[in-house]
């Protein structure tokens, strides 16, 4: 299974806002048009969008998805995982990385397919 993950940038401050995991293009990109139309922050400053391919390891067709991110304080220190569909999997991912990569923070993130993690926009202050 393939699941799509929509990122937004602000492409002048070099900000990234993960937005979901959804399970088709279309739906990524449908959800992207309209945060660029109506979400305070993307509708306002020069944002952009990218869509990335995920595989989803574990069985059956699962409603939430487990990631694995690590890094070191930078956005471009961030090294992640596939999607499992159990924490478990995840897990077992998390001590597999920690002895692959050198990172200082490490989480096990949860998405609800199909659901806009971040949902309130953003200002610049």
């Amino acid at each position: 299974m393939t699941l799509y993950n929509l990122t937004f940038t602000d492409n002048e401050l070099d900000e990234q806002f993960n937005i979901g995991f959804f399970s088709s293009r279309e739906k990524a990109e449908e959800v992207a048009r309209y945060y660029l139309r109506n979400i305070r922050g993307f509708c306002e400053y020069d944002c952009g969008y990218f869509i990335t391919e995920k595989t989803v390891i574990g069985g059956g067709s699962p409603g939430t998805v487990y990631i694995v991110y690590g890094w070191n304080g930078y956005e471009e220190d961030i090294v992640e995982s596939d999607c499992f569909t159990t924490e478990a999997l995840a897990r077992r991912k998390l001590a597999e990385m920690k002895s692959q990569y050198d990172r200082w923070e490490w989480c096990v993130d949860r998405y609800i397919i199909d659901e806009c993690k971040w949902q309130d926009g953003f200002v610049r202050v």
